[in-house]
């Protein structure tokens, strides 16, 4: 069993904040693996996740500024930053709304296309990595679980 106690845990925790620490936890773990991962391909986590999502749910059309963000745990402020510098790095393009010019459709591009296909394989191993001391079983009893405790 692995020693908490350095992490701040504690004994006296009940079930529930073990839970959400332990996840935390991990969350901090597997977010650090995919940012040293990505560093050589000079993306953050933060400007893969936007980028995914624009590939994910844009498609050709693109999508609202605003929809990205839901897709994601960003601030609309932070959106804008981030997506200012993804838009310098030629990965995405942004433009006002047909009607609508407080609006912002972002659409991913090719360049940015072709660096996902580049550095998708990577990731999943470092994803799978992640998770390789869990059975299949186990893994997927773990997702069926996260997903239930979400949707609640």
């Amino acid at each position: 069993m692995l020693d908490l106690n350095k992490y701040g845990f504690s004994e006296q925790w009940n079930e529930q904040e073990e839970i959400v620490y332990c996840t935390a936890l991990m969350y901090n773990r597997v977010s650090g693996l995919i940012a040293n991962y990505l560093k050589d391909f000079n993306l953050t986590v933060g400007k893969f996740n936007i980028l995914f999502a624009l590939k994910s749910h844009g498609g050709i059309e693109g999508i609202k500024q605003v929809e990205v963000s839901k897709h994601l745990i960003v601030t609309p402020s932070n959106m804008t930053k981030m997506i200012d510098k993804l838009e310098k790095e030629g990965f995405v393009t942004r433009s006002a709304l047909e009607g609508d010019r407080r609006v912002n459709i972002v659409k991913i591009t090719k360049k940015a296309l072709d660096l996902l296909e580049t550095i998708w394989e990577g990731y999943n191993k470092v994803i799978e990595s992640s998770v390789q001391n869990l059975t299949q079983t186990q893994q997927k009893q773990l997702a069926r679980l996260l997903k239930t405790w979400y949707q609640k």
